[in-house]
C-alpha cells in the first residue's frame, strides 16, 4: 500500500510539473504571437506619429511594461520629432555615443548609470536599453523601464530585443526614405520652396491640428504687384531669377515653424501658427523688404509692392472647412487688395 501512495505522489508531483511546462509553453507562443504583432506594427507604421500611437502602445500592453520608450538620433536621421508624443523622444548624437560605449544592450538594476536624458519615468527599478542600429550607424534606441528592481537583471534574455531593434530600424529607415521622396515631390524646383501640392497637404496638417488640438494658425497668400512689367522690361530669365530668388530668401528668413511655399506663377503662400495680427503684418512688411533686396540686385528701377490675403483659423469646423475653402478666404482677400490699388491708380 506504502508504494502505491508512493507512486501516486510522484504521479502528482510529475502531473504539476508537466502543468508547469505545459503553462510555460503556453506563455511563450503567447509571446512569441505578441511580438510578432509588435514588429508587423512597427513595419507597417507610415510615419512617426502612427509608430507611438501603435506599436509601442502594443509593446507596453502585450509586455505589461510600465513604460516603453523610443530615442531617436534626430543628428544622425535628420528628421524634427513632435514634442507631443508619448513614446517617442528626439535625443543627440552626442548623448547616444556617450551612453552606447558598446553597442549592445545595457540591464541594470540601478539608475546610478543611467544618463539624465533617458531617466524619464519615477520609480525606476530596472531597465533595459538596447541600440538601435542600421548600417552601423546608431540611429536610436529601444528603452523598456520596470518599477521592479528583477525584471530587467543580468541573467535576462534579451535576445528578442535585439532582433525586435533590427525590426524598428528598418521601419524607421522605410520612414525616413517616404518623406525624403515626398518632400522631393512637394518641392517647387525653381524656387526650392514648398510647391502647390505641399501647401493642400500642409493645409491638411494644420486642419487637424487646430481640430483635435486647438492649435490656431493662419494661411497668408502673397502675390507680386505689376510682375508683368518685369518680364516685359528685362525679359523671362529676369522674372524667373526674381521668383527663384523671393522664394529662396523667405524661406532661409522665416522660421522652421513657417511653411514657405509658391502656389504658382507669382504667388507665394505662407502657413504659420502665428496668428497675431501685428505679427502677421510684420512677415508681410519682410516679406516686402526682400522683395526690394532683390530688385535692386537685378538692378530693376520698379518700385517693389505686393498685395496679400489671409485667413486667420482659430477654430475649425469640419463639415465646412477644408484647404480648400481656406486658400478660398485668402484669395478673396487678395483679390479685394489688388482691386483696390488699381481703382486708386
Amino acid at each position: 500500500m506504502g508504494k502505491v501512495n508512493d507512486i501516486l505522489k510522484e504521479n502528482q508531483l510529475l502531473k504539476k510539473e508537466l502543468e508547469g511546462i505545459l503553462e510555460l509553453i503556453s506563455e511563450n507562443e503567447l509571446k512569441a504571437k505578441g511580438l510578432k504583432i509588435v514588429e508587423y506594427a512597427f513595419l507597417l507604421s507610415e510615419n512617426i506619429e502612427e509608430i507611438d500611437q501603435k506599436p509601442m502602445v502594443y509593446l507596453e500592453e502585450i509586455f505589461e511594461i510600465d513604460k516603453a520608450a523610443l530615442f531617436l538620433n534626430i543628428d544622425e536621421l535628420e528628421m524634427d520629432i513632435s514634442s507631443e508624443l508619448k513614446h517617442i523622444f528626439p535625443m543627440r548624437a552626442k548623448a547616444f555615443n556617450y551612453f552606447f560605449i558598446e553597442k549592445r544592450p545595457y540591464l541594470e538594476q540601478s539608475t546610478v548609470n543611467l544618463i539624465s536624458e533617458f531617466n524619464i519615468m519615477d520609480g525606476i527599478g530596472s531597465y533595459l536599453i538596447a541600440p538601435i542600429i542600421i548600417n552601423e550607424k546608431l540611429i536610436g534606441s529601444l528603452n523598456l523601464y520596470s518599477r521592479y528592481a528583477n525584471r530587467y537583471s543580468s541573467d535576462y534574455n534579451s535576445d528578442f530585443i535585439k532582433d525586435l531593434c533590427f525590426k524598428i530600424g528598418i521601419s524607421i529607415s522605410n520612414i525616413k526614405l517616404k518623406k525624403q521622396l515626398m518632400d522631393q515631390s512637394f518641392i517647387d524646383e525653381s524656387s526650392g520652396c514648398y510647391n502647390k501640392k505641399a501647401m493642400y497637404n500642409f493645409l491638411g496638417l494644420f486642419i487637424n491640428r487646430c481640430y483635435r488640438y486647438n492649435q490656431s494658425f493662419s494661411f497668408i497668400l502673397i502675390d507680386f504687384d505689376d510682375f508683368k512689367k518685369i518680364n516685359d522690361k528685362k525679359g523671362h530669365l529676369v522674372g524667373d531669377q526674381v521668383l527663384s530668388k523671393f522664394g529662396q530668401k523667405l524661406t532661409k528668413t522665416f522660421r522652421k515653424s513657417d511653411i514657405i511655399g509658391r502656389f504658382g506663377g507669382d504667388e507665394f503662400y505662407i502657413i504659420t501658427p502665428e496668428t497675431d495680427s501685428e505679427k502677421l503684418s510684420s512677415m508681410i512688411n519682410k516679406a516686402e523688404s526682400i522683395l526690394s533686396e532683390i530688385y535692386r540686385e537685378v538692378n530693376l528701377k520698379t518700385i517693389s509692392s505686393l498685395s496679400y490675403g489671409k485667413a486667420i483659423i482659430n477654430q475649425i469646423d469640419k463639415t465646412n472647412e477644408n484647404p480648400e475653402t481656406i486658400f478660398q478666404l485668402a484669395d478673396t482677400e487678395l483679390y479685394r487688395m489688388k482691386k483696390e490699388k488699381n481703382v486708386k491708380r
